[in-house]
């Protein structure tokens, strides 16, 4: 009994033993497996700092393009790309031009009898210079905003090469160099909207020679031409038309310059009359009645404060000296065959002084008048008249160099018609340089 008493006593106590250190055993694996968490977590942290990494050299690249993109705009900068690129890279590309936009009223046999909005005036010119021997220019017309086509296209050869310098050789169609008012005939240009009631102006295809003569103390110039003389671009008629002109700079501020202009005759080669290609007063067209004729004429100018080659434009010229003035006397005559010839005489005084850097105020006088008596529609005139004198008045305010607001009153004068037009005018506008 007292063995299995014992016998049951061991068996318990080896029974809590056992569970004892089973349990021992449970919470020391327990305790053991407390990291595992930590352990899972850290292929996170790595993953983190690999990102970081990761973006630091995105970072680095992004920086090196800026830094690439920041020195392409540098240099773009100071070497601009062209917007017009020549064939050649060596061709120097020039584009400027002109306009006058204004409001004209005229008298009821004007042009203007009701108030009307025009723009008589529309210029842009292309320059190109290929080489430092040679330019050629071509201005396209967009008078009254209306494709007008080319007033000139001609070629330069500027010191004929290289052989002789200061010289230049003209060569296409190319304003005719007769007088001075001719080069700057335009309501931008000339101190008034309107111009001399002679006008003399025109353009020709031929060939010209210019440049100074001799190097003495005063600068003189020459200019000489040969051309086809007749309207339009076509074959010269029987005679070609030739001109030559001499100007000198006789002071600082006083300019002097002659001309002389003919034409051969004015007969197409199925017999019936041409019309020169350049006008005076506005009349091209033959005396009434005649077979043949030819037209020729000279001009003495004298222009003071209008630079060394006495043309200044008056929109995009500082105002260097207080007040310019100017002069011109010329005759003509229209040789006929068949009919009597038609003869006579222009001229016309100008100036214009600077109230201030902004504000100027100019006037002209200016007459032409034919001989014996003879009537012929000048300037426009609705009636043939025998004299026509113009004076006009008027002044700009100018906004920018470039750009000027002008006014002007022309009263136009007849005698020796049948009535007298009233051609009196008013107009105001904006005349500018690009």
């Amino acid at each position: 009994m007292k063995r299995l008493m014992v016998v049951a006593v061991l068996f318990c106590a080896m029974l809590f033993v056992s569970t004892a250190w089973a349990q021992d055993q449970a919470t020391g694996e327990e305790g053991a497996a407390q990291p595992a968490p930590a352990a899972a977590e850290q292929p996170s942290l790595q993953q983190q700092i690999d990102d970081l990494k990761q973006r630091l050299a995105d970072y680095d690249q992004l920086k090196k393009r800026l830094d690439e993109l920041e020195k392409k705009a540098q240099a773009s900068q100071k070497n601009p790309q062209q917007v017009v690129e020549a064939a050649n890279k060596d061709t120097k590309i020039k584009i400027d031009g002109r306009m006058f936009v204004g409001v004209f009223k005229t008298g009821e046999q004007g042009s203007f009898p009701n108030s009307s909005l025009d723009i008589p005036d529309e210029k842009i010119r292309l320059t190109f210079t290929p080489s430092k021997d040679v330019t050629i220019v071509n201005r396209f017309s967009n008078n009254r905003a209306g494709s007008n086509g080319f007033d000139y296209f001609y070629l330069d050869l500027n010191n004929w090469g290289g052989a002789v310098p200061g010289h230049v050789l003209r060569v296409g169609k190319f304003k005719i160099d007769v007088g001075q008012e001719t080069w700057t005939d335009n309501p931008v240009e000339s101190i008034l909207i309107t111009n001399s009631v002679s006008h003399i102006s025109g353009y020709d295809e031929g060939i010209n020679f210019r440049g100074p003569v001799g190097t003495g103390a005063v600068p003189v110039t020459y200019s000489v031409a040969l051309m086809n003389g007749n309207k339009g671009v076509s074959p010269a008629d029987s005679g070609p038309a030739w001109s030559g002109k001499l100007g000198a700079l006789v002071t600082k501020q006083l300019y002097l310059s002659a001309s002389y202009l003919r034409t051969g005759d004015l007969v197409k080669q199925d017999g019936t009359l041409d019309q020169p290609d350049f006008d005076i007063a506005e009349v091209f067209n033959a005396p009434t009645g005649a077979t043949t004729w030819n037209r020729s004429l000279w001009e003495a100018d004298a222009r003071y404060g209008y630079g060394k080659e006495g043309i200044s434009s008056v929109v995009g010229a500082p105002a260097t000296v207080p007040w310019q003035a100017g002069a011109a006397y010329g005759q003509f005559t229209d040789s006929a065959t068949g009919a009597p010839d038609r003869t006579g005489q222009y001229w016309f005084v100008e100036g214009l002084y600077n109230l201030s850097p902004r504000i100027y105020l100019a006037s002209r006088y200016s007459d032409i008048s034919l001989d014996g008596g003879a009537l012929a529609m000048l300037a426009s005139s609705p009636v043939a008249v025998n004299d026509y004198n113009r004076l006009s008045i008027g002044g700009g305010y100018r906004i920018t160099p470039m750009t000027h607001l002008k006014v002007e009153y022309t009263r136009n004068t007849t005698s020796g018609g049948k009535t007298q037009p009233n051609l009196d005018q008013i107009a105001v506008g904006v005349a500018t340089k690009f």
